[in-house]
């Protein structure tokens, strides 16, 4: 675990990678922008993805944010944070240790928490958005 924990600070303090963003708005039948969803991706120069935080906000759903890392195409490092409605609390909180397909350990700071096969799940649907894009 600390392993991973180092590759993650590492890759936080890089230097030479760059980050690009990508944002989708829904908006209501009036037009008006009421929820999103906010895409950083974290690449290098030949276009690996090294992080990806993914900031979800849509109307009747608790405000999230997703943060994936990965090592050569593999998913290392999962951290899960979701709000209640109101984004004042924090009703879900969990980190994801994986090597490889197999989960290392997660760790859930609240009650609430997802399943490490979902999370893996939503991290190859934001990688594989992410190739598309730096394509």
């Amino acid at each position: 675990m600390s392993e991973i924990e180092k590759y993650v600070t590492e890759i936080d303090n890089r230097k030479d990678l760059t980050e690009s963003i990508t944002e989708f708005n829904t908006e209501d039948l009036d037009g008006e922008i009421i929820g999103g969803i906010s895409i950083y991706e974290l690449t290098d120069n030949n276009a690996e993805i090294y992080r990806i935080i993914a900031e979800v906000g849509q109307p009747n759903q608790s405000p999230a944010n997703y943060e994936f890392y990965f090592k050569r195409d593999s998913l290392t490092f999962a951290r899960i944070v979701e709000l209640n409605e109101t984004g004042t609390d924090t009703i879900l909180d969990s980190e994801y240790y994986y090597d490889g397909m197999k989960l290392v350990k997660q760790i859930d700071r609240k009650e609430d928490k997802m399943n490490a096969d979902t999370v893996r799940q939503a991290s190859e649907f934001y990688f594989v958005y992410g190739k598309e894009t730096t394509e």
